[in-house]
This record gives structure tokens, C-alpha cells and sequence, in this order.
């Protein structure tokens, strides 16, 4: 374990967000985005990580039947007062580990531009709100960061379910249940976790993920039963969480569906992680806060993705934001460049966005 205890410390000193190990390669940092090879020179070896894997065995002792039995596996790890997350698999029958360093500390609202969005999220008391994006775009983060802004202000019990724990919340003004999912841990599945929220009083349920359609439907039953619900999806928009959604059930299913989630769902974030012309990450948000007009267009005969995008970029009075006007609003400010803006949206959107720029008094390049 020394081994890894020396490259975990050299990723905290490097301020890294990932690692990644590999047989026969350089340990590998993540930093801004952008990977960096280890300057060691020596390449990890198949006996290492077999190593790495065994002295997890010895710490965590049901990692060794899951591993075995999966042949990968995710779990948390505390070193030097910082938590990784870890998920180990196999190639060509060689453990690969991919490492991910979880913040220490309160989570920086401010720097990381969440504060109008988690102002949004509080005051919803009940419903549905879901956090999407592709992996790593910051879903975590923004969940944690409402859960530990709840946590300063309101009377709330909250319970968390999470697969692996990230970030560790101490209660405060709120009392605060997080449970890991896991054969031998707190709970087997986000499902059979659900179903005792159901009798656990809960103000908050927080997901860590929405996999499937029994999930949902037990969400679903948790938010009409008047608490409020926090879940994650990987998803690219917030009109493609809602076809996501609606995907899950049977066609005979549709017309009830659709009728039950404009009704409990209350607001979708979806998230892009970007590295801005500064070097830094820079979150870059879509929002959409479900109205009467926005709750119509879930539920009609054919549900349309793009008359959702259309409405979410009109609705900007209370409190929806298009991809577009985010993208806009970091281009006036010098934080993007076309360059930027055009890897990350469809260019059908261009246009838009460089109408948008116009309309904020700037010139495009």
C-alpha cells in the first residue's frame, strides 16, 4: 500500500483530480482536464497492482468476493485526512485502477458558480429534482454542495443514498443519514434503500443515481408522498432526462408516466465541465424549472426534446437557462472562446449563442 500511498500524496500535492494506474504505463494525473504522466520513468508492473488489490483485500475483506465475482469494483478509500474514490477492473486479466480525489473541506459554492442554482434548489420542499450530465461533470459536487447548504440553514432530515460515500457530512442544523450501497455495507441497491425511505420520515432523499425504472418508480411514489427527492442521471440535457425518463416505461405505460412526472418533476440541472480560458474548471449549466407550459409539453401524445430546449431558452423570468445563454454570459465575461463553445454544443446552437453575445453589447470573434 505504500506504493499507492506515495502517488496518491504526489496527486494531492499536484492538485489532481483523477488518477489513473495501468500495467505497463506511468502512473497518470488529471489535472484541468488534461493528463500528465508520472516523470518517474518506471512503469507499474502486473505484480504491483496485483499488490494494490490484495492490500485492499486485507482493509476491506467483502472487496475480495465482489472483485472475484464482478471482476470490478468501486469503493472509498481515506489516506492522509483526504477520501478517493476508487474503482478497480481488469484488463487482460491485470487489475487498472481509476482514482478520483474527493475536495477536502466545505465545497466553494461561489468559485464554482453554483450559488444561483442551489439558491433555486432550496426553495423546493417537495418534488422531483435531478442532477444530469455525462461522467465527470460535477453532478456530485452539486448535489453535496445543496446538501451541505441545507445542512447550515434548515430543520431537515436528510438521508442520502450513495454508491460509493463521497463526501462525509456532519449534521448541523439539519440531522444528516448517509448510507452506502453494497452487499456487506448499509443497504444492497438505490431500490430496496428507496423503499425504507418510505418509512424513514425523510424531508430530502438524495440518490446517488437513478438506474432503472423500479428506482424511479419508488422516486416517483417518494416525491407524491410530499418529500423531496435529489437524484442523478447521465444525461446531456435537461429535455433528454425527461425522453430518458419516459424511455424507461412500456408504450401502454406512456399517458400515466407522463401525467405523474409533470407532476412531481419540479426542476432539472444538467451540467458541462469545462476548462476555461483561465486554466480552471468552469461549470457551465442548463436549467429548467417545470411550469404549467413545460408540464403540458411532458405530457403530450409525442413528447419533443427540442420544443423543451425552445421553452427552456424563453423562460428565463423564472429561473430557466439554456446551454445557449450560459455558454453567452462566459464569452462576454473572457472565461470562453468560440473555439470552446463550438466543442461543446451542437452547431445548430451556434447561431443562437452568437445572437445571445450581440445582444450583451459584445463583439464575436
Amino acid at each position: 500500500m505504500e506504493y499507492l500511498q506515495l502517488i496518491l500524496k504526489k496527486a494531492i500535492s499536484l492538485g489532481a483530480t483523477d488518477v489513473h494506474l495501468a500495467p505497463g504505463q506511468l502512473p497518470v494525473y488529471r489535472i484541468s482536464r488534461k493528463l500528465f504522466f508520472d516523470e518517474s520513468k518506471m512503469p507499474i508492473t502486473n505484480t504491483t497492482l496485483a499488490k494494490i488489490v490484495e492490500d485492499f483485500y486485507v482493509e476491506k475483506p467483502s472487496l475480495k468476493k465482489v472483485f472475484e465475482t464482478k471482476k470490478q469494483a468501486d469503493f472509498s478509500y481515506m489516506y492522509s485526512d483526504h477520501k478517493f474514490r476508487i474503482n478497480v477492473s481488469l484488463t487482460k486479466g491485470v487489475p487498472t485502477f481509476s482514482i478520483r480525489i474527493i475536495p477536502n473541506g466545505e465545497i466553494a459554492i461561489k468559485d464554482l458558480g453554483l450559488r444561483e442554482i442551489i439558491n433555486k434548489m432550496k426553495v423546493i420542499n417537495s418534488g422531483l429534482i435531478l442532477l444530469t450530465g455525462k461522467v465527470n461533470s460535477g453532478k456530485s459536487t452539486t448535489m453535496n454542495a445543496f446538501i451541505q447548504e441545507v445542512n447550515k440553514e434548515v430543520n431537515k432530515k436528510i438521508v442520502t443514498l450513495e454508491d460509493p460515500i463521497e463526501y462525509e457530512h456532519k449534521s448541523d442544523k439539519s440531522i444528516i443519514i448517509q448510507k452506502e450501497i453494497g452487499e456487506e455495507l448499509d443497504v444492497l441497491s438505490y431500490y430496496d434503500g428507496l423503499i425504507n425511505l418510505l418509512r424513514e420520515d425523510a424531508d430530502i432523499a438524495v440518490l446517488g443515481e437513478i438506474r432503472d425504472r423500479r428506482t424511479m418508480d419508488v422516486a416517483i411514489d417518494l416525491a407524491e408522498s410530499g418529500g423531496l427527492v435529489i437524484g442523478t442521471l447521465h444525461t446531456r440535457s435537461c429535455g433528454e432526462t425527461v425522453e430518458r425518463i419516459l424511455s424507461m416505461y412500456n408504450p401502454a405505460d406512456q399517458m400515466s408516466i407522463k401525467n405523474a412526472v409533470s407532476s412531481v418533476l419540479k426542476m432539472v440541472v444538467s451540467q458541462k465541465l469545462i476548462v476555461n480560458l483561465k486554466g480552471e474548471l468552469q461549470m457551465v449549466p442548463e436549467v429548467m424549472v417545470v411550469n404549467n407550459t413545460i408540464a403540458a409539453q411532458i405530457r403530450q401524445e409525442k413528447f419533443s426534446v427540442s420544443d423543451i430546449e425552445d421553452t427552456i431558452h424563453t423562460l428565463r423570468e423564472i429561473g430557466c437557462r439554456s446551454f445557449e445563454t450560459s455558454f453567452a454570459e462566459l464569452y462576454v465575461e473572457g472565461l470562453v472562446d468560440m473555439d470552446i463553445i463550438k466543442s461543446q454544443v451542437d452547431p445548430s446552437r451556434i447561431e443562437a449563442i452568437k445572437g445571445l453575445i450581440i445582444n450583451l453589447g459584445a463583439n464575436v470573434n
